[in-house]
């Protein structure tokens, strides 16, 4: 075989893979979890939604609540990056339609702050009046069908420094509000402090902000980069599920592509994601 034809092998075969990554990275998915504790006798249904930036799945994002919808969740949770620059009447027309669901709840992203003056008195009020619980430090004791849980919300911020002393100072302030007793979930944009999550005793963090690594290795968590704090090649905080000490953290691959400048970047297989979490008692042994 000549040389040339090897190279066009090679480019075929990349061109191949090229497509395939493509098409893997524009469809809408359920990625489905089950966790479990002692903490929990009844099984409670999470959905979570993150990083949307003004993506629409169908009209009026008819695919993305259709498919919230077949879930059946208890709760439906917002990671984040609801809103950006791009404007507001798409993730505007999307909460009135999730509200119609399950009682939604939200913590802010970075992008939340990047339009700081519009979140703050526009955003932040359309949320309360349409009935979304906005977790910003904060803790609430939801019951589902007599299943009580506790879900805290850690807002985020447009400064992307690892040594950035908010997020200590923040779970600082949610930690004395909480029960210990009660099942602790947590809704942090960003997936960079884990240990602090796992150190603050929240038994499932629901995370997003990596876009899944943008370019990610098809059915794996090997996602190539991550915007922020992490600013690393192969972050190990980019997708999918972690665990430590007993505690997890399940990171969402989003909704979006991110803004104008991250739109140049396609994802490539790193397809769009609907996260469903399920909740379940531990099983006892029995001897």
């Amino acid at each position: 075989m000549t040389w040339k034809k090897k190279l066009i092998i090679v480019f075929g075969v990349i061109s191949i893979l090229l497509v395939v990554g493509w098409f893997a990275g524009t469809r809408l998915t359920v990625k489905q979890y089950e966790v479990t504790s002692d903490k929990i006798a009844k099984e409670i249904k999470l959905v979570q939604l993150s990083d949307l930036h003004f993506s629409e799945f169908g009209d009026n994002n008819s695919k993305l609540v259709s498919k919230v919808s077949e879930l059946k969740p208890d709760v439906i949770a917002i990671t984040g990056d609801l809103f950006d620059k791009q404007g507001d009447s798409v993730p505007k027309s999307l909460i009135k339609q999730l509200t119609k669901i399950a009682p939604v709840y939200f913590s802010p992203g970075n992008h939340e702050y990047d339009v700081k003056n519009a979140y703050e008195d526009d955003y932040k009020p359309f949320l309360e009046e349409a009935g979304v619980i906005n977790l910003e430090d904060k803790t609430v004791t939801i019951d589902v069908d007599g299943q009580k849980f506790q879900m805290s919300g850690l807002r985020s911020s447009a400064n992307l420094a690892y040594d950035y002393p908010y997020y200590k100072e923040g779970l600082a302030e949610i930690k004395k509000q909480q029960d210990p007793a009660y099942y602790q979930v947590l809704l942090s944009h960003m997936p960079d402090y884990f240990e602090l999550y796992v150190a603050n005793d929240f038994d499932l963090t629901l995370s997003g902000h990596t876009h899944g690594g943008i370019v990610r290795i098809p059915f794996t968590n090997i996602g190539a980069i991550a915007p922020g704090p992490q600013r690393l090649i192969l972050p190990e905080f980019v997708y999918g599920e972690h665990t430590k000490d007993g505690k997890t953290m399940i990171i969402s691959a989003g909704l979006g592509a991110g803004s104008f400048h991250q739109k140049a970047f396609p994802r490539l297989g790193n397809p769009y994601e609907i996260v469903e979490v399920t909740i379940k008692a531990k099983e006892r042994k029995t001897y």
